[in-house]
C-alpha cells in the first residue's frame, strides 16, 4: 500500500503545477484501496459485469447497483474522513508482458483533494472573489458524475476535459515528470489523476451521459481546476481532484495499458458517487479545516472521529463480494484483458520511436 507519507510528499510535486496554489483553498482525503473489479454502477448500473476493470476507493457499499443513497449507508470507508462515504473509481492499469500477456499493476491508494476553486456565475463576473471569503457549495445529496473519456487515444490541448486528465511519473532517482499521456520515463509509481467538473446546472443529480449536468468553469475566466462557472451551469460546487497510485517499480519497458484498452493514457477517467453523510460539515470544511492548522485546526468541522480526529484510512473489503472472475489479482497473468478489451492507440514510447524514425527518413 502506498504510504500516507508518500502521498504527502507528492502533493504539489510538480513545480509550477496548476495545483500549486495556497493551502487555504484545499483539504485532502487520503484513501486506501477498497476493491479492484469489473463493475461500474454509474455507466452500467445493475450489470453483473461492466465494460472494464476499475480500481475503487471509499464507501464499502459498492456493488453493481450502488447509488448515492447506497453509498450513504456504507458501514465504513477506506478514507481518512469518517464523514466521507463517497465512492471513487478509475480504470485499472495493466502491464503488457513481452509475450503480449497482461499482468495487473498493483494499485496502492489514493489522495482526493477538495478544493475551493470555482465561483458562481454572475452577469459580468470575470474573476472569482477571494477564496478566503467566498466558498463553493458542498455537493447536493444524490449527485454522481463522470469525468474524462475512456475512448480518447489522441490529445487536444484545446479540450478542457482532456486538460483535466494527466499522469505524474515519480522517478527512481527522485523528482517527478507530469504528462498528458502515460509517462515515457521509468517510474517508481505512476500517479494517474483527474479533476472533476465543479459547475452544476442546479437541477439534475445525473444525466444520460453522466456529464451534461456538470461543467468545467468557463475557459474564458478560468480553467478545468477553477474559475467562474458558465451561465448554463451557474452553481459552483467544491472541486475534487484525485490521484490514484500504481506501483510500477518492477517494470522496465514502460509498456502499460489501462483496462479499457487504452495504451496512450489519454482515455483515463474518473467516476464519483456522493456519499458525504453530513453536507453541512462538508460545507464548513474550507472555512474551518484549511490554512496553517489544516485538519488539525481547532474547530475543524470534519473532526468527528475518535479523539477528535477526522478518521483513519484503512484498506477494507466491499460489503458485497466482487464477481467471480479472473482479472489478474494475486499475480495471475492473463491471455487477454478482462472483458476481451483489445488494446489500441500507440504506447507513448512506441509513438515517440515512430516519430523519430519518420524524421530520420525525411
Amino acid at each position: 500500500m502506498v504510504s500516507s507519507k508518500l502521498i504527502a510528499a507528492t502533493v504539489l510535486s510538480a513545480a509550477g503545477s496548476a495545483y500549486a496554489q495556497d493551502v487555504y483553498d484545499t483539504f485532502t482525503v487520503n484513501c486506501q484501496p477498497l476493491t479492484v473489479q469489473r463493475r461500474d454502477p454509474i455507466v452500467s448500473p445493475g450489470a453483473h459485469l461492466s465494460d472494464h476493470v476499475h480500481a475503487v476507493i471509499g464507501g464499502t457499499n459498492f456493488f453493481a447497483g450502488t447509488t448515492p443513497a447506497n453509498a450513504l449507508t456504507s458501514t465504513a470507508t477506506t478514507c481518512d474522513k469518517e464523514l466521507d462515504h463517497s465512492i471513487y473509481w478509475v480504470p485499472q492499469l495493466y502491464h503488457i508482458t513481452p509475450d503480449n500477456r497482461y499482468e495487473m499493476v498493483k494499485f496502492e491508494g489514493s489522495a482526493v483533494y477538495y478544493q475551493n476553486r470555482a465561483c458562481d456565475y454572475q452577469p459580468g463576473r470575470t474573476t472569482c472573489p477571494s477564496f478566503k471569503t467566498n466558498f463553493a457549495r458542498p455537493f447536493p445529496e444524490g449527485l454522481q458524475m463522470v469525468a474524462g473519456n475512456p475512448m480518447k487515444r489522441t490529445f487536444d490541448q484545446s479540450d478542457i476535459e482532456q486538460r483535466a486528465v494527466n499522469h505524474l511519473c515519480l522517478l527512481r532517482g527522485g523528482g517527478s515528470v507530469q504528462t498528458s499521456s502515460l509517462p515515457l520515463e521509468q517510474c517508481l509509481y505512476i500517479r494517474s489523476q483527474v479533476t472533476l467538473p465543479s459547475c452544476w446546472n442546479g437541477r439534475d443529480l445525473d444525466s444520460p451521459n453522466h456529464k451534461s449536468h456538470m461543467s468545467y468553469p468557463d475557459p474564458r475566466y478560468g480553467d478545468y481546476n477553477g474559475g467562474v462557472c458558465p451561465e448554463s451551469h451557474p452553481i459552483a460546487l467544491i472541486t475534487i481532484f484525485y490521484e490514484f497510485f500504481f506501483n510500477t517499480a518492477k517494470y522496465n519497458d514502460r509498456n502499460f495499458v489501462f483496462a479499457q484498452g487504452d495504451k496512450t493514457g489519454y482515455g483515463f477517467h474518473g467516476d464519483f458517487v456522493n456519499g458525504w453523510t453530513d453536507l453541512r460539515r462538508l460545507g464548513d470544511a474550507h472555512r474551518t479545516c484549511t490554512g496553517r492548522g489544516g485538519i488539525d485546526a481547532p474547530g475543524c468541522s470534519l473532526n468527528v472521529g475518535a479523539n477528535g480526529t477526522p478518521g483513519t484510512a484503512l484498506p477494507r473489503s466491499p460489503e458485497k463480494p466482487a464477481p467471480a472472475e479472473d482479472i489478474g489479482l494475486n499475480g495471475a497473468v492473463l491471455a487477454q484483458l478482462p472483458g476481451g478489451k483489445i488494446p489500441f492507440g500507440e504506447t507513448p514510447m512506441r509513438a515517440k520511436r515512430s516519430r523519430v524514425m519518420a524524421e530520420e527518413y525525411q
